[in-house]
């Protein structure tokens, strides 16, 4: 027998608030490049963008039994981050569990495989990420893990670590590391504002970020 909590530590909204006002590629340069899913898990329609706590879910292929059981346990403002193993011939979620999520307050989903119901989802402005659309709907029989670590868009992702979606990406901070993130993120966003006023001035990145050194130390030179 498999047994999974159904409640978890999440961040306080005081951090949610203020992580949405970060765009996530300031997120992902002070985690050393790290932490941003891959490029396969887009938005399914413009616009669409979310902060909250991860309540995961992994699910077995063409299956999306456990996706529902996520959906009841969420609460208000979790985001469902689901590790579908990128497959892309069955569409897991669609506007019925989109409409059941709504009515249970579920910001978004981040789901590493497809979806369907694209147009009406957009049309209820459900935040969707996904890897791939497809028609073709999933079965309901096989077991899964809920509230468990899960592995979507190549980032580990535990419950309770904020999840930050945007338009350039999906962002994943752990949940003990959110108060030291948004301040390296406050002093990434001051910098790049100071780097936005010497190019107006005239100079350019070249000279700003001492790149002749780099070239010095790779040994190259550039000739007349």
């Amino acid at each position: 027998m498999k047994n999974f909590s159904s409640s978890f530590e999440r961040p306080s909204s005081t951090w949610i608030n203020k992580f949405s006002q970060i765009p996530t590629p300031v997120i992902g340069d002070v985690m050393g490049r790290q932490n941003i899913m891959d490029a396969r898990i887009r938005p399914t329609w413009a616009g669409a963008r979310f902060v909250g706590p991860a309540l995961t879910v992994m699910t077995y292929p063409s299956d999306n039994f456990m996706i529902h059981v996520g959906v009841t346990l969420a609460q208000e403002g979790d985001i469902l981050i689901v590790d579908a193993g990128n497959y892309q011939n069955a569409g897991l979620w669609g506007e019925i569990l989109t409409i059941n999520a709504m009515q249970r307050k579920v910001k978004g989903i981040v789901i590493d495989g497809a979806v369907r119901d694209v147009k009406e989802i957009e049309d209820l402005e459900f935040p969707m990420f996904a890897s791939g659309i497809n028609a073709r709907g999933g079965y309901k029989s096989n077991p899964g893990i809920v509230n468990k670590p899960v592995s979507c868009g190549g980032v580990a992702v535990c419950p309770g670590d904020l999840i930050i979606a945007d338009e350039n990406g999906v962002a994943v901070i752990p949940r003990l590391d959110i108060e030291s993130i948004y301040e390296e993120c406050e002093k990434k966003i001051n910098s790049e504002k100071q780097i936005i006023e010497q190019l107006k001035q005239g100079k350019d990145t070249f000279e700003i970020m001492n790149m002749q050194d780099t070239l010095d130390k790779l040994g190259i030179k550039i000739y007349e």
